[in-house]
C-alpha cells in the first residue's frame, strides 16, 4: 500500500510539472506574461539575455534550496528536488511544442489555469516546484509577524512588476496579474478537489432507526452528541456524520422517509481525514 502511495505521489509531480511547463512554454511564455515566481525572473532572462527557462529555473531553485531546505519538512525534501528537476525537464521539452500567441486574453487564461493545475498537483502530494515557496520560507525567519502566504504574494507582485518594467510594457504587468490570481484560484481548487465533504447534524426521534440506515446504506460512521433542549427541558441525543457531497441528498431523503420531522443541519468540510475518506 505505501509503494502505491509513493508511486501516485510521484506520478503527480511529474504530470504537475509537465502541465505546468505546458502552461508557461505554450501559452504565458510566448506572450511575455507572468505567473509569478522564478518563472517570471526566466520569462525576463530568456527575452533579454537568451537564457534557457530551464537554467534559469534549476540555478535559481538550487540556490534558494541550499538556502531554505532546513525549513521544509523532511519527507518532502525529496519531492520538492523531483518538483524542481522535472519542471526544468520539461521546460526543455516543451519548449518544442507549437506555441499559442494568437490572442493574448486568451493566452493569460488558459495559461494561468495550466500553470495553476500543474502546481496544485504537485502541492496535492506535499511537494514543491521550488521558487516563491522557498523564498518566503526563508523570509520568514526574518519576518515572523507575516504569513508565508502573504510572503509569497508579495514576492510574487513584485516579480511581475519587475518583469513589466523590464519589458517596459505595463500591459504585461496588467495581464501578469490577472494569471496569477487565475493560477493561484486553480491551484487551491485542485490541491482541495476530493477531500470536501459535508457533515450532517440530525436531531430525530427515531436515532437508532437513523443511524442504522446511515452504516448499512452508506457505510459511514454515526457518532451520538448528547444535547439537550433549552425550551423543552429534555435530554436528547444528535447524531453526527460526514458524507460526500455526492450522498448528501440521498441521506436527506433517506432520513425524511423515516421521520419527516427530523431536524438537519448540513456544514461544508473542507478536509476529512480517515476511514472512507483521505488517509493522513
Amino acid at each position: 500500500m505505501k509503494i502505491k502511495s509513493v508511486t501516485k505521489d510521484y506520478f503527480l509531480i511529474v504530470l504537475g510539472t509537465f502541465i505546468l511547463a505546458v502552461g508557461l512554454n505554450l501559452f504565458l511564455v510566448p506572450c511575455r506574461i507572468s505567473s509569478g515566481g522564478i518563472s517570471s525572473i526566466g520569462t525576463v532572462l530568456l527575452y533579454k539575455l537568451n537564457i534557457p527557462m530551464s537554467v534559469t529555473n534549476i540555478v535559481f531553485n538550487a540556490l534558494l534550496f541550499i538556502l531554505g531546505y532546513k525549513y521544509v519538512g523532511k519527507s518532502s525534501v525529496v519531492k520538492t528536488i523531483v518538483g524542481i528537476v522535472g519542471l526544468s525537464a520539461f521546460l526543455e521539452v516543451t519548449k518544442f511544442f507549437p506555441v499559442f500567441g494568437d490572442d493574448l486574453f486568451i493566452a493569460t487564461v488558459i495559461g494561468g489555469v495550466l500553470v495553476g493545475i500543474g502546481v496544485g498537483l504537485v502541492v496535492r502530494v506535499e511537494a514543491s516546484t521550488g521558487g516563491s515557496d522557498f523564498a518566503a520560507l526563508i523570509l520568514k525567519k526574518f519576518f515572523p509577524h507575516i504569513s508565508v502566504a502573504n510572503l509569497i504574494l508579495v514576492i510574487d507582485i513584485l516579480i511581475i512588476v519587475f518583469a513589466g518594467i523590464m519589458f517596459n510594457d505595463y500591459m504585461i504587468t496588467f495581464y501578469s496579474a490577472i494569471a496569477m490570481f487565475i493560477a493561484s484560484k486553480a491551484t487551491d481548487t485542485i490541491a482541495e478537489m476530493g477531500d470536501a465533504a459535508k457533515s450532517v447534524y440530525i436531531m430525530s426521534a427515531k436515532n437508532s432507526e437513523i443511524s442504522q440506515m446511515i452504516i448499512e446504506t452508506f457505510e459511514r460512521g454515526v457518532t451520538g452528541v448528547y444535547s439537550k433542549g433549552i425550551y423543552s427541558g429534555e435530554d436528547n441525543m444528535m447524531l453526527l456524520c460526514v458524507v460526500s457531497p455526492k450522498q448528501l441528498p440521498r441521506l436527506i431523503h433517506k432520513v425524511k422517509e423515516i421521520d419527516k420531522d427530523a431536524f438537519i443541519i448540513v456544514n461544508d468540510v473542507r478536509e476529512v481525514l480517515g476511514e472512507g475518506f483521505k488517509e493522513n
